[in-house]
């Protein structure tokens, strides 16, 4: 029996002038920024490749010229564990992309994340592969709001608000199946039509949106009703790390993860 492996998308792409962390060191992608005299691509990069299972890392990127220019990266490119593809204008499109060029070209599952989740360690990676079940199309990782505010009281996350408690994405996901395409089509509707709350509400069902506001609706609910509406069986993975659910979005993020990686590596 051929033992799986895994294939992972990253996103990379440009979040535009107005992208403040990138900012801090003048560089074209967040991606690109050095915490510690290392860069959050190569943080990334560097957890996927101690996942012995994990075959390939595709990066979505518009420019893949600065990507090969780092040194740590050039062999990996050469030996052909690193790829690119070029990214879409929005994350969603970029996903779909990614998921579509790798389905035709990789067996297993797809893992996805993001540039930023530069606190990823192998550790983390594995637990959530570890928790993947056969049987589910789509599985994503989220962790508890009070367990990351518990470790880091400072950290300002984007948090869903459920009737057994507050959750937070961990930029994680696996797709295990050719119906994930369901759910990423989902995620680009809903996209675009962001400036459409009345669209979105329909598109999310008027009676579980309703619950959601009032905080009667479990984690588990909500994704039960999010797999009926995209014919897809989907998961979570409660993942124990708080360190799973913090990225860099704002410069607050990035001089809290600059103070976790100084204590991790003792700079």
């Amino acid at each position: 029996m051929t033992a799986l492996t895994y294939s992972v998308l990253i996103l990379a792409g440009n979040r535009g002038p107005a992208c403040s962390v990138a900012a801090l060191d003048g560089v074209s992608h967040k991606a690109l920024l050095s915490i510690n005299g290392v860069t959050m691509i190569e943080r990334v990069i560097s957890a996927l490749r101690e996942v012995t299972i994990i075959e390939k890392v595709t990066i979505a990127i518009e420019t893949p010229e600065v990507l090969k220019s780092i040194p740590n990266l050039k062999p990996l490119f050469t030996n052909g564990y690193l790829d690119t593809i070029t990214a879409m204008p929005t994350p969603a499109q970029s996903v779909l992309n990614g998921f579509e060029a790798l389905s035709a070209s990789q067996n297993g599952p797809i893992l996805m994340t993001t540039a930023d989740n530069c606190l990823l360690t192998s550790e983390i990676v594995q637990h959530f592969i570890n928790s993947l079940n056969q049987d589910t199309d789509v599985t994503a990782a989220v962790a508890k709001t009070d367990l990351v505010l518990e470790a880091y009281p400072q950290a300002r996350r984007t948090r869903m608000s459920f009737s057994d408690g507050s959750q937070g994405g961990c930029n994680l996901f696996a797709f295990q199946t050719g119906k994930a395409r369901n759910i990423i089509n989902f995620w680009r509707l809903i996209e675009q039509n962001r400036k459409s709350p009345l669209t979105m509400l329909r598109q999310l069902g008027f009676w579980v949106v309703l619950r959601y506001l009032s905080n009667s609706l479990s984690i588990s609910q909500a994704v039960n009703k999010l797999g009926q509406r995209t014919g897809t069986k989907l998961a979570i993975t409660q993942m124990p790390f708080p360190e799973a659910a913090i990225d860099v979005d704002t410069i607050d993020d990035y001089k809290l993860v600059e103070n976790i990686l100084s204590k991790r590596e003792n700079k």
